[in-house]
């Protein structure tokens, strides 16, 4: 598995830092307890929330309460994107997530950026092994699934893999559109032919893991083209 490479810092928004622990030491103004960064490569932009909203306070984010508190924020603070970009929701120096908080946060951003603001393609990342498994037990509880990685302080991006369930077919759909993309259904559909699935039936198929957040959607005229939201799997 190879990470994708190149992530180089654009511009900021507010003020950012690379630890949210790291801000005029024990004192932290209002203004700077909810921060983002974005960054550039060649192909889309990514956006970085910190989810460790209160650096001086708990590291345990847990409940419906604090995980709509969380959305809200989160959902104030995303802009419009005229292209594909990455928000990746950084659990850098959390503990503690509870499956009500994940599913109150992560899972709610993601269906309001896929909903609302489609150009957006929520990310865990840098959550510890038990974070990942609460989130993994509920996804795997619904057939759902969200992409995961660690990244680093400069946006560098590492590990990708994917949190949760897919059906097998789904799976193997990633993995072809990974060597293949950016491709449409009709391009797949020829690419398989021994698979005897039809054009509508790629459609589904792709339409069901854009909403979850697996591919990215671009349209071209009136061909939708597709890509993974990751580089590697």
């Amino acid at each position: 598995m190879t990470a994708p490479s190149g992530w180089t810092a654009a511009h900021r928004l507010d003020r950012p830092v690379q630890s949210a622990r790291n801000v005029l030491g024990a004192t932290l103004d209002e203004h700077l307890t909810f921060i983002y960064l974005t960054f550039l490569n060649e192909a889309y932009e990514m956006i970085r929330y910190p989810m460790l909203t209160n650096p001086i306070g708990s590291t345990t984010l847990a409940g419906s309460a604090m995980g709509r508190q969380m959305l809200a924020k989160l959902i104030k603070m995303t802009k419009p994107v005229a292209e594909p970009t990455l928000a990746f929701l950084d659990f850098a120096e959390v503990d503690i997530a509870t499956g009500s908080f994940l599913r109150e946060a992560v899972m709610g951003f993601r269906d309001f950026c896929r909903n609302a603001a489609g150009m957006i393609y929520p990310v865990v990342a840098n959550a510890n092994a038990t974070i990942e498994e609460e989130l993994t037990t509920y996804l795997r509880g619904r057939n759902d699934a969200v992409w995961a990685c660690t990244l680093d302080a400069d946006g560098t991006a590492n590990d990708p893999h994917i949190l949760g369930e897919l059906d097998v077919g789904q799976m193997n759909t990633i993995q072809l559109i990974a060597e293949h993309y950016p491709i449409s259904a009709p391009e797949l559909a020829k690419l398989r032919p021994d698979d005897k699935i039809g054009t509508t039936a790629w459609n589904n198929r792709l339409a069901t893991l854009s909403a979850k957040g697996m591919l990215k959607e671009v349209r071209h005229g009136k061909t939708k083209l597709f890509s993974p939201v990751m580089e590697a799997i």
